[in-house]
């Protein structure tokens, strides 16, 4: 069934149906010129940014996805992995108008208390940005331009629940283009079309064993693991599969146990 959306009208779609293969090689690049910034070589770069482009048929979907993940969810706290990765959303390149996004958060707590504060309004952050400099200069001493990396497009996706265009990657690039006074910027725009639902990192399974390896060893809290457990499973489209392969042939009747009641339909 078709997902009713309703967002402002982008001023130009520059590309419908984007890949979102597309989109986190670009992700990933971005970080990568983050983590490696002293690394100033063009060629060098210009060999990573190839490699990445590489990766999925390289590596296979599964070791792309996990280093997505690694990155985006373990690194970044951010939502990349698991918009991208979810079937539901269509991905179109856009150039829209900065007042059409939402901000999300940025560190440190002052400043999230900030965007609070200017109703996670750009233009009203913009203009708390112009009127106080010494706050900035506190807390956001790198809110500064990165030519290479300023040219890669934010992403950001409708939220049905708030009915927002809400930003999840590219805070910095667009709080200086609001800043800046510019009244657009490119955008990855990731629309719900149909029911779906996100995949899920190996590693918070691996995180949900953990615990419950270390757990106090009786029925209730058993049942509980395994009702965390299967909501797990209905929520994400390979929940089930990651914990199938969470299943050793090594591991203790405990365990087996679990992971038969989590799978049991």
């Amino acid at each position: 069934m078709a997902t009713k959306i309703n967002p402002a009208k982008p001023l130009k779609v520059i590309k419908a149906n984007v890949n979102p293969l597309t989109i986190a090689n670009q992700y990933l690049y971005h970080e990568f010129l983050k983590i490696f910034w002293d690394v100033a070589d063009a060629p060098f770069r210009k060999k990573i940014k190839r490699s990445i482009n590489r990766m999925y048929r390289r590596d296979g979907a599964h070791n792309y996805w996990l280093l997505v993940a690694a990155i985006s969810e373990g690194w970044r706290l951010k939502w990349v992995f698991r918009l991208l990765t979810n079937p539901a959303y269509r991905w179109n390149l856009e150039l829209r108008k900065i007042s059409n996004l939402t901000m999300t958060g940025f560190n440190p707590a002052e400043v999230d208390k900030l965007i609070f504060k200017c109703r996670r309004n750009f233009s009203e952050f913009a203009e708390y940005y112009r009127n106080h400099p010494a706050f900035f200069k506190k807390y956001m001493p790198n809110l500064k331009p990165r030519p290479e990396r300023d040219q890669h497009p934010v992403l950001a996706y409708w939220n049905l629940q708030e009915k927002q265009l809400r930003l999840f990657d590219g805070m910095r690039r667009a709080t200086l283009a609001a800043i800046n006074k510019k009244p657009y910027i490119k955008a990855y725009i990731g629309y719900p079309i149909k029911q779906g639902g996100p995949a899920v990192n190996l590693d918070k399974i691996q995180f949900l064993k953990f615990l419950f390896d270390g757990a106090r060893r009786d029925a209730g809290t058993d049942r509980a693991f395994v009702k965390v457990a299967r909501e797990t499973v209905r929520q994400y489209q390979n929940g089930a599969q990651a914990f199938r392969q969470s299943l050793k042939p090594w591991s203790d009747a405990r365990t087996k146990k679990f992971i038969k009641a989590v799978l049991k339909k």
